[in-house]
């Protein structure tokens, strides 16, 4: 195994404003937190060092820890993605992507290195737009069934009526007559030009 103990990235992000850095020895117990994760996470303990991992996180998520924390030991070298809440000190949760890997000195696995930050907002804004996304597909679907009324209940009496005015113009009517013909059938082909309308938008 080549050597990967990460002290250079934890010197350069000790101090990350963004960056959560941890690592936990080979039992899942922490060895070293950067001070974005003490700052964020010290409303739950004042001293990770020695603790277990999952102090920290929501515990339907530890499961998910133990079993990217164990691809890190059948691959080392390689980098494992892993979603997971933490308490946020109000009795809620923020949610936190991270990248775990395995730390090997003297060819032998020290333990697993953690790099996180939080996408809380992230999600919330995805939750967001998943919910107007929804909303807008129950409008759709009102939208489809008002066009499906006009085209099939609206139409069905509108076409009686302009087959009622056809057969009324090849009779012999009088002047009054006609001029009420045309009338109802301007009228009726206005009124359809209306619903086809109304069934185009709809795309039905």
């Amino acid at each position: 195994m080549p050597a990967q103990n990460f002290d250079s990235t934890k010197a350069l992000l000790h101090d990350s404003n963004f960056y959560y850095i941890i690592c936990t020895d080979n039992v899942g117990n922490y060895t070293y937190i950067n001070n974005r994760y003490k700052n964020s996470f010290g409303h739950i303990s004042a001293d990770f060092v020695g603790q277990p991992f999952h102090i920290t996180m929501h515990p339907d998520d530890t499961k998910v820890c133990e079993e990217v924390g164990g691809k890190c030991y059948q691959h080392p070298g390689e980098l494992f993605p892993a979603t997971i809440r933490k308490h946020n000190g109000q009795g809620g949760f923020i949610v936190t992507q991270w990248e775990f890997t395995l730390m090997v000195e003297n060819g032998e696995p020290q333990g697993v290195f953690c790099l996180g930050y939080d996408i809380t907002e992230y999600e919330s804004a995805k939750q967001q737009v998943e919910r107007v996304h929804k909303d807008l597909e129950t409008k759709q679907e009102v939208l489809h069934a008002i066009a499906y009324e006009q085209s099939h209940i609206v139409r069905a009496p509108l076409a009686n009526i302009m087959g009622l005015v056809g057969i009324l113009k090849k009779l012999n009517l009088n002047t009054s007559e006609t001029a009420i013909i045309n009338m109802l059938e301007d009228s009726s082909n206005r009124l359809d030009e209306v619903i086809r309308g109304i069934i185009k938008k709809t795309d039905i």
